[in-house]
């Protein structure tokens, strides 16, 4: 069922950069240390340690590292990718799985506890809990650039008035237009990228104060929340994962 040659250890304690590419077979990713960003299917995705994702086969997607990144990555058969979900899926590796993949990556091809393993790991991929989906741009051009430019340098203090008047449209169009693309408020939104933002750079080895400031929190504390309550994690947390 798993190409066991394929499921190695890749780019360890090395930086990765991969232009947009497919695969002909879906690809399991654990994320073991460091932070990894990935695009695809218009959304985009910081992935810190500790989180798998999945690709279906033939989806188009591009990827790169946040500094060192060591992972590993599984291409697993079509027989195998029909019992896995039919979309991008990033959810958190649990210590089951994370053990059935590292000992899989170690057995050979025929070895008889390659099924019981690939069970286990069927199992655990449908049923983990999976992060939030991945932040959809919107594709309207001036809406975009827009979305893109926010993207490189967000901010809580940034309204949608100001963003409607950027892109020449009323509130009430650019919600409609906005919310219809993208599959949520523009609040929910804003904090989505924040949230990815800060990933990214806690990740690079920025302070928490820092990136809450820059981020235009006034309060530390209150930018901790925020975070707390989006991902479920702390931001301190971030920085510690990826200088393991």
């Amino acid at each position: 069922m798993i190409d066991t040659c394929l499921n190695r250890l890749v780019q360890s304690d090395a930086r990765h950069s991969a232009p947009t590419h497919a695969h002909d077979q879906g690809q399991l990713t654990y994320i073991e240390r460091g932070l990894l960003s990935l695009e695809a299917e218009g959304g985009i995705w910081a992935i810190p340690p500790g989180r798998l994702h999945w690709i279906p086969a033939g989806v188009w997607h591009a990827s790169r590292s946040h500094g060192e990144v060591r992972f590993w990555l599984t291409l697993v058969s079509d027989e195998f990718a029909r019992r896995l979900p039919a979309r991008i899926i990033v959810l958190e590796a649990s210590p089951l799985l994370i053990s059935a993949l590292d000992r899989l990556r170690r057995l050979e091809t025929g070895d008889a506890l390659i099924d019981p393993l690939v069970e286990v790991i069927a199992h655990e991929v449908n049923t983990g809990a999976v992060d939030a989906p991945g932040m959809r741009l919107p594709t309207l051009p001036r809406m975009r650039d827009w979305a893109l430019a926010f993207l490189a340098a967000p901010s809580v203090k940034a309204g949608i008035d100001a963003a409607a008047a950027a892109v020449a449209m009323s509130r009430r169009s650019f919600t409609r237009h906005f919310e219809r693309e993208v599959g949520m408020t523009f609040a929910a939104w804003k904090r989505a990228v924040i949230v990815h933002r800060a990933t990214i750079r806690l990740a690079e080895g920025a302070a928490v104060g820092e990136v809450a400031f820059d981020a235009g929190y006034e309060s530390v504390s209150a930018f901790i929340s925020m975070f707390k309550a989006a991902c479920g994690r702390l931001p301190g947390d971030i920085r510690r994962r990826t200088e393991i």
